[in-house]
């Protein structure tokens, strides 16, 4: 089954089409997956860039939804749009920019959901209320909720050493991307190229931006195999005798977990920032260094750093 992706923010000139058309020529050309792009903007800027820039293979469809009549009929439509989109395609990516009018409900349908943003402080607040507004989609214990990536989008050089969102007090837990910087050679590539093509900065923060999302589909992947493998396990598991249960009780009332029994992730509150990608990256690029000996041309910015540094949150 493919994998889908939603790009969407209620903010507009945050690069969601940028991210969601470079993003979908990332997968299609660099990881040699079968993509599709969906682009629900009425602009239609992320589908005629890929259309009229190089092809590199991503089926591009332009489609509508009947956002105006509310309720649950986009809802409906989306869904419509989604399965024949899947037909075929390993990775759907959805360019999408959200209304009031849209049910939250919409975002089930997506195994993950890419929020950018920039990194002011109106922006980032804007970011929060909207994230308010869907809380309840992304702690949900009934249906399956998305996972959540806030993008950090066009960041200036001066921006990387800010503390801008350990300022932020955030509704719900999410993953944290490497950022986007600005750049006007980003802006040159309209519909002529990719910034996964850029010879510079912004190229390479591109780079690792698609190379994290990557690695959180990797692990959303895992952890759902397991969820379905542990699921699958208990439906197996036959009646257990009272003397063996007695036996298990005895043996486990002192003896702690093992090591590799414990969970990958630990559960962070929503006023905490959440960046499995950042400590991703940075052990990437330690692993890189201490193999080829030879520095990166893009450092880790500080505000990163700080949330690749273990937890003291108690849970």
């Amino acid at each position: 089954m493919a994998f889908k992706i939603l790009v969407t923010s209620q903010k507009g000139g945050v690069g969601k089409s940028t991210i969601a058309a470079n993003l979908s020529a990332y997968l299609a050309y660099q990881m040699g997956l079968a993509t599709t792009l969906i682009d629900w903007d009425p602009h239609g800027s992320s589908s005629n860039w890929l259309r009229r820039a190089p092809n590199v293979g991503v089926l591009v469809q332009h489609l509508t939804l009947p956002i105006e009549m509310g309720g649950n009929r986009p809802v409906f439509e989306a869904r419509m749009h989604l399965r024949r989109a899947t037909q075929g395609s390993d990775i759907v990516v959805a360019d999408l920019t959200w209304t009031d009018a849209l049910a939250g409900e919409l975002m089930f349908e997506f195994d993950m959901v890419l929020v950018p943003t920039s990194v002011s402080e109106i922006e980032l607040s804007a970011t929060s209320g909207f994230l308010s507004k869907n809380r309840w989609v992304f702690d949900s214990a009934i249906a399956k909720a998305p996972a959540l990536l806030v993008c950090p989008t066009r960041v200036l050089p001066e921006q990387l050493s800010s503390n801008i969102f350990t300022r932020q007090r955030f509704p719900v837990s999410f993953m944290l991307a490497p950022p986007i910087l600005e750049s006007q050679t980003a802006r040159e590539m309209f519909e002529q190229g990719y910034l996964m093509n850029l010879p510079n900065a912004c190229g390479e923060s591109f780079q690792s931006f698609a190379q994290a999302v990557v690695a959180a589909k990797d692990i959303r992947l895992s952890m759902l195999a397991q969820e379905a493998a542990n699921k699958s396990l208990k439906t197996q598991v036959l009646p257990k005798s009272p003397a063996l249960l007695q036996r298990q009780a005895e043996r486990t009332v002192t003896t702690p977990f093992p090591k590799a029994m414990t969970p990958a992730f630990s559960v962070v509150p929503p006023t905490a920032t959440y960046s499995v990608l950042g400590r991703h990256r940075q052990r990437k690029i330690q692993e890189e260094s201490e193999q080829t000996k030879v520095s990166s041309g893009l450092n880790i910015p500080e505000f990163l750093k700080r949330f690749t540094r273990p937890s003291t949150t108690k849970v």
